[in-house]
């Protein structure tokens, strides 16, 4: 049957070359010329990679036949046009096709060769996508992730907050550190206000001291709830405490009676708490080892700067016409200006709750369920989160001998602190006759005493921990000790010297006292988060338990050791314990690897 016109018309132009008739101007965008114009090629490659016989006999000529919508303007769909295409034969010829066949071979080898470079450049895209070759893909759609874990898509991944930008990690550390502030701010600013509150309410200034041991009675509680709590939810979990803090400052500036000052000095505490026992985790979160001894001593500055200005402000408000209550007012308004800053600007640090929300969100993005962070395969239940979590602080303080000696020597540092708070009255205003006021001004030289510390300690940092690891590639925890053996040696010769020298020694002496303070303080959190980095904030957390519970029961013993023992030899017993401690660091420089290497909870090696 010859073939109709119009297939015959679709086919090529005239072959007579004299014709005179000119083809007509294509348009692109209509299918009916892209028809003409060009695909006739996709249906040739299609025939020929599907082996069809493209040889016909002289004179035949078949072409595939314009899809329906193009033969009698309708159609299903361009899908529908290209499966009939695809179905119908290609030939052309001329001669007796020696020619036309030699021809054909030549289009058929480009076709295939061309054919193959898309196959395999599809097959090399593919391979990336699916991590068989080159780096993963970070579409969440087509990256496979090793056992449907999530993690972060690279080392450099900007969602970690160890890569965050380096002023943006240190106004954290200042938002946190000005949250712990508040907390031992609060802690000590109570001391100046107790005989006042003796007289207010008819009691001895023993009972009204309870005060302020109720307040760090709090801070023994607060941690075994609040530690475990930041390594299950986040570090985030600190504001629920800063805002019942609050509260209870608020309740106790404006209470009627002793009982409720008692109740809301203790519930303030716990809340209170939560700064120092999660912000030393949120450090851990945000910074390598190399350079968290600088970020550390922002934050042992910030514990202790609180309670060592506090006295100086709470005795001027408690003689002025504000009044002892004034000194919880100014906790509250301190506190909410801090804490209402970082609820809005303090994001989320702890690495495992990060790719748990990232895990949650691919889940509906991909509709891939299994997806999930390895934090989500822990057991949440309540019972082992109370027989697990709420318990390692204690286990970690039990169990773990490098835990144990740290938190001690630590814990008997921290408490003298707030001993002095007590003893310094007896010291100078009894034995020198010396104003509240005035005698509340020597804590100004514990202060600048860490200061000095603070300088040694990045001076340490800077040019013996950080050129060790720029030289061997990483430090031992151990390597945090040098500048606790140095406070080991500068804490009894403070001692001593405020119990035998006179005034101008005794102000040396607190200022000794606060040097090794904040050096045997900060080596002690530094060695805790290096050597426990899973469970920073559990051993921190231990840390925080024991040194209030040393807070606490120091400044109720203040009064009778140096009414019974006098100045010079309670501060002498004093000297002799902080001596016999001091042997701590050097030990555990020698025998700390063997200790990590029998721990189920430090880091070996």
């Amino acid at each position: 049957m010859p073939p109709s016109p119009r297939r015959n018309s679709l086919a090529s132009p005239p072959s007579n070359p004299t014709s005179t008739s000119t083809a007509p101007r294509t348009n692109p965008d209509n299918p009916r010329t892209r028809y003409q114009s060009g695909h006739v090629l996709d249906h040739i490659d299609s025939y020929v990679l599907r082996g069809e016989d493209t040889t016909h006999s002289p004179g035949e000529s078949r072409l595939p036949s314009p899809p329906p919508s193009i033969r009698c303007g309708g159609g299903d769909g361009p899908g529908r046009r290209e499966e009939e295409a695809e179905e119908r034969t290609l030939t052309s010829g001329s001669g007796n096709g020696g020619a036309g066949r030699d021809g054909l071979d030549d289009a058929e080898k480009g076709l295939r060769s061309r054919k193959g470079a898309g196959v395999e450049d599809g097959e090399k895209r593919r391979s990336s996508k699916e991590g068989g070759g080159g780096e993963p893909s970070r579409d969440p759609v087509t990256r496979q992730w090793k056992n449907d874990v999530v993690t972060f898509d690279s080392k450099d991944d900007p969602a970690n907050p160890k890569n965050w930008t380096f002023r943006r990690r240190y106004f954290l550390v200042a938002l946190l550190g000005m949250t712990t502030m508040c907390s031992t701010f609060a802690s000590s600013i109570f001391s100046t206000a107790t005989p006042a509150v003796a007289a207010e309410f008819g009691v001895s200034t023993e009972v009204a001291t309870l005060g302020t041991s109720l307040f760090l009675c709090g801070f023994i509680l607060g941690p075994i709830i609040f530690g475990p709590l930041s390594e299950v939810y986040g570090r985030k979990t600190i504001f629920i405490g800063t805002f019942a803090f609050i509260c209870f400052s608020a309740g106790t500036a404006t209470a009627k009676d002793l009982q409720t000052i008692m109740l809301t000095r203790f519930w303030a505490g716990v809340g209170a708490s939560a700064a120092p026992s999660v912000v030393g985790g949120a450090l851990a979160d945000l910074f390598e080892a190399r350079e968290r001894a600088t970020a550390v001593v922002f934050y042992s500055l910030a514990i202790v700067a609180g309670p060592t200005v506090s006295p100086v402000i709470g005795s001027a408000v408690t003689v002025s016409y504000l009044g002892w209550r004034w000194t919880e007012y100014l906790v509250v308004i301190l506190s909410s200006f801090v804490g209402l800053i970082s609820v809005i600007v303090v994001p989320e640090t702890f690495a495992p709750v990060i790719l748990t929300r990232k895990a949650k969100k691919l889940r509906f993005e991909t509709k891939r369920w299994a997806l999930h962070s390895k934090h989500e395969e822990n057991d949440f239940s309540l019972k082992h989160f109370a027989e697990k979590t709420l318990t390692r602080p204690i286990l970690m303080l039990v169990k773990e001998p490098m835990v144990t000696a740290i938190c001690t020597y630590n814990s008997f540092t921290y408490g003298t602190l707030y001993l002095l708070f007590s003893s310094v009255p007896i010291i100078f205003e009894e034995g020198h006759g010396w104003t509240a006021i005035q005698s509340s001004m020597t804590f100004l030289a514990v202060l600048v005493g860490t200061l000095i510390a603070a300088f040694i300690n990045y001076l340490y940092s800077r040019f013996v921990f950080a050129r060790h690891i720029d030289k061997h590639g990483s430090a031992p925890p151990e390597m945090r000790l040098g500048p606790m053996m140095v406070g080991g040696i500068v804490f009894p010769v403070g001692f001593f010297l405020l119990g035998w020298a006179p005034v101008a020694g005794k102000i040396v002496g607190l200022a000794f006292v606060g040097v090794a303070f904040l050096l045997i303080f900060q080596a002690g959190i530094n060695l805790l988060i290096d050597a426990y980095v899973q469970y920073s904030a559990s051993a921190v957390a231990a840390n925080t338990f024991l040194r209030s519970i040393f807070a606490a029961a120091l400044p109720l013993v203040a009064m009778p050791l140096f009414h019974n023992l006098g100045v010079n030899f309670a501060c002498t017993l004093l000297g002799c314990i902080a001596a016999a401690l001091g042997f701590v660091p050097f030990a555990l420089y020698r025998y700390g690897p063997k200790l990590r290497g029998m721990s189920s909870f430090a880091k070996a090696g």
